[in-house]
């Protein structure tokens, strides 16, 4: 007999064999029910508009669900003595497999469907970035694809179905934990290189994670395909040899081939690139335009110079990060024109040849000088967690320059590598070293003898003075981007050094006069200031069961003097917002002899998500939310700006929920905490920068005169003439267009707080925009940021959970419903029917 069936009616059966029984129902009930209830239970704790948690959860559970699908499509067969009757279909047998196998998928998509209102939740609470979740839901369908072929193939091997349940399940496993670094590393310790092997060849967890970020890499294609082929292949070849003399001999050898065909064509296509796609919204892991301007431009060859160990040598874990750094490098290469190179020292290798080599000094002396060294990484030798010394690092050659240094590549900072190496290039190509200068308070204090004498006891020594300076942080990022950086307190002994880029004041303190007229003099003179200052401090005290008591404390800058003169003045008025986050305070609880902190959440802890930054500046473009603690309102008076011809441009603001309360002093009432009888005021300007030609304030003006130091000869020298000084100081300056960038928050960039959140990019960000331009923020904020959702109230909350978790299971439980009734009523007419007949 002829077999040229087309198996689509081996399809339209075995589909819908799953909806006329209660299992496909309950099926997507529990599956849609589960995954969701999972995702939902911690996402307003979390507050990110993403799915990576959702899409992290998908290996695990399709482990179990998959092989749920797939026990019956050939186990129920043997059991009901049908397996035989269908084989004499008119059709060739790998169409009896693939209708079964689109039949399990066309359902796995439908129950994938269920989960489409995730996504939904996420368009009404914030904005998503769709690349990845477009990505995840791709790699959902290719990893069930893949399960299934598994499935498949298990339930032809069985005849019981919670057999073929069980083993399938255990396949899928398999599958998902040997592509974990830490499974594949436990192997490792007990048997050297399996692990590793198992992870390259078999592991499906890698190529998954590439879908999660939204990059579609033709190779984790590939290998899906190649995969779920084999294993539908070799269902095939399972159904087939049955009646074939030596079957076991034939199917084992079959079995053979094909395992060996998947693992050729994975090593083959492992390491070359077949292309790829970036589904992520600003092209995160696809070069900028930035960098291809910066490396495109390179007027003299750079060296890019990598000192690695052997993969050999390396814990599992970090066994393809050389193959990461030379991929991300090959792109570079390729954009600079050949103006770009890179070369690979494996340092091992390098040591054995030193120590031959005893006259001269081994290349780990010279690099220890550079600053490279071996740094320590765990490993996991037989179920013991261990230590490894390893290189890891990045020397940037050009012309005559000192080396620029990168000491330490590991994965979790791959995803910047491609800013650390371009900023350093950039810099290196400057005709000089852009200079800033820091004005921000600080105080040197005396030791304490009874703690240096404590400390001398246990070894240890303290210096007689040191340093009290919650600002150093700032002063430590800058000169890590190869800023050269003066620290001054803007005196007359420690005056604006020359040739200073940008000047950058925080939390000044009591400006006086002079120190007025050099800031305007440098501004008007096409110098770039930053300003970072605020109008109040606030004292937290507990106040029993009224909890806390919050006293502001006014702060007098005598900023305003300045910067009002070209429209821009820091409000005196607290800043309220009902988008606020919440902060420990330390010691402001006893229990017993210990202090302990407790969580403070009130309208000026102000929150700035990501919808009050201005995104088309490179400064703010591509920012996290940060904390603008206690920070004050702008008052920007826009006539005064147009009149002086300046560009203005708002970078961040408050919420539309934020009003301003007006301070007699004392402690806060609660009514001042509460929004008023007005209601809310709008969103108030809070991050502003101005440019253009800015007004010489003081011209006309005598100089002001620096203030006495205490115990100082006030007199005057009566042989100076104070117009002639004018005169002088003025004809000296030269107007130039420059740069002014005020914020109304100095707390956010103290140490203990500018490490949480965005405020560090938030600084350097500007630093960078004053001084060197957008360029270098461009690739900076190429990189995932946190994606907040809206504020949304408990109403709000029960709505969208019961919508994700709960709406899709009573439909189908609805439609499962009709359904039962509908072929009860068709079983009762054909029994009447048949009734009929046999009368």
């Amino acid at each position: 007999m002829s077999k040229k069936g087309n198996g689509t009616s081996i399809f339209t059966r075995e589909l819908f064999s799953y909806f006329n029984s209660p299992i496909a129902y309950i099926f997507i009930v529990v599956f849609v029910t589960l995954i969701n209830a999972m995702f939902m239970s911690q996402f307003f704790l979390v507050g990110n508009a993403d799915m990576r948690y959702f899409f992290s959860l998908f290996p695990i559970i399709l482990c179990v669900f998959i092989p749920a699908i797939t026990m019956r499509l050939w186990a129920e067969e043997k059991r009901g003595n049908t397996f035989e009757l269908l084989l004499t279909f008119p059709m060739e047998t790998y169409k009896l497999v693939l209708g079964k196998f689109f039949a399990g998928l066309i359902f796995y998509l439908l129950t994938l469907a269920g989960t489409l209102l995730v996504p939904v939740m996420l368009l009404l609470v914030g904005k998503p970035d769709i690349g990845p979740i477009m990505g995840g839901y791709l790699g959902a369908l290719f990893i069930g694809a893949f399960f299934l072929s598994v499935g498949i193939f298990v339930s032809g091997l069985c005849k019981d179905q919670i057999v073929s349940f069980i083993i399938a399940m255990i396949a899928c496993f398999f599958f998902y934990l040997s592509g974990l670094d830490f499974m594949a590393g436990i192997v490792d310790g007990w048997l050297p290189g399996v692990g590793s092997f198992l992870k390259a060849n078999f592991g499906m967890t890698r190529h998954f994670e590439s879908f999660q970020k939204g990059v579609i890499d033709n190779r984790d294609i590939l290998y899906f395909i190649v995969m779920t082929t084999v294993f539908l292949v070799l269902n095939v070849f399972s159904i087939e040899d049955r009646l074939r003399p030596k079957a076991k001999v034939f199917f084992s050898t079959a079995v053979g081939i094909c395992i060996a065909i998947s693992m050729v064509i994975n090593l083959l296509f492992m390491d070359i690139s077949l292309g790829r796609y970036d589904l992520t919204e600003n092209k995160l892991y696809t070069v900028t335009e930035s960098t291809k301007k910066i490396v495109e431009g390179l007027k003299a060859p750079v060296l890019v110079k990598v000192y690695i160990s052997p993969v050999e040598s390396m814990p599992t874990a970090l066994k393809t990060l050389e193959q990461d750094v030379t991929d991300r490098l090959d792109e570079l290469q390729v954009f600079s024109g050949g103006n770009l190179s890179y070369k690979v020292f494996h340092m091992e290798t390098i040591h054995q040849q030193a120590e031959e080599n005893k006259s001269e000094d081994s290349l780990e002396d010279k690099l220890q000088k550079k600053g490279i060294a071996p740094f320590q990484v765990r490993s996991i030798e037989q179920d013991e967690l261990g230590i490894k010394l390893i290189y890891s690092a990045i020397a940037i050659a050009y012309k005559e320059k000192d080396e620029a240094i990168i000491p330490r590549i590991i994965p979790g900072n791959l995803n910047n590598l491609e800013y650390e190496l371009v900023s350093r290039i950039f810099r290196m190509t400057l005709d000089k070293t852009p200079k800033v200068a820091l004005v921000a308070p600080y105080t040197d204090k005396q030791a304490d003898a009874r703690i240096q004498q404590m400390l001398k006891q246990l070894g240890q020594t303290l210096p007689d003075q040191y340093r009290e300076d919650k600002f150093r942080y700032l002063d430590a990022v800058m000169r890590y981007e190869d800023y050269e950086v003066y620290r001054i307190r803007l005196t007359e002994e420690e005056p604006i050094p020359d040739d200073i880029d940008t000047l950058i004041l925080v939390a000044p303190e009591e400006l006086n006069d002079r120190q007025r007229y050099e800031i305007d003099r440098f501004l008007a003179g096409g110098g770039n200031v930053i300003i970072a200052a605020q109008g109040y401090v606030y004292n937290y005290q507990t106040a029993g069961r009224q909890g806390v008591r919050i006293t502001p404390n006014k702060i007098n800058h005598g900023l305003n003097e300045l910067i009002g003169d070209y429209g821009v003045k820091i409000s005196e008025k607290l800043l309220m917002d009902e988008q606020n986050d919440t902060i420990s305070i330390s010691g402001s609880m006893g229990f017993g002899p210990f202090e302990v902190s407790m969580p403070v959440k009130t309208p000026i802890q102000v929150l700035i998500s990501e919808e009050n930054v201005n995104e088309d500046v490179s400064i703010t473009g591509r920012l996290s939310r940060f904390l603008y603690l206690w920070g004050s309102a702008l008052e920007v008076e826009e006539v005064k700006v147009q009149e002086l011809k300046l560009k203005q441009t708002t970078l961040f603001s408050s919420s539309d929920q934020s009003w301003l309360v007006e301070h007699a002093g004392g402690a806060l009432k609660p009514e001042d905490l509460q929004k008023g009888s007005l209601g809310y005021e709008g969103d108030q300007t809070l991050g502003v920068l101005l440019e253009g030609q800015f007004p010489n304030a003081y011209k006309g003006k005598a100089v002001p005169q620096w203030p006495k130091e205490e115990g100082e000869d006030e007199s005057v020298d009566e042989s100076v003439d104070e117009s002639i000084v004018e005169e002088k100081e003025d004809e000296a300056l030269t107007l130039k267009p420059g740069k002014l960038l005020v914020m109304g928050c100095s707390k956010m960039f103290e140490e203990d707080i500018i490490r949480n959140g965005g405020m560090a990019n938030l600084f350097i960000n500007s630093v960078d925009a004053l001084t060197l331009g957008g360029e270098l923020i461009k690739i900076r904020g190429h990189r995932p940021i946190s994606r907040s959702i809206k504020t949304v109230n408990k109403m709000q909350k029960l709505w969208y959970r019961f919508m994700t978790i709960f709406l899709v299971p009573l439909i189908v439980i609805i439609l499962g419903s009709i359904r039962a009734v509908l072929r009860k009523k068709e079983k009762e007419q054909y029994l009447k029917l048949l009734a009929i007949s046999a009368e």
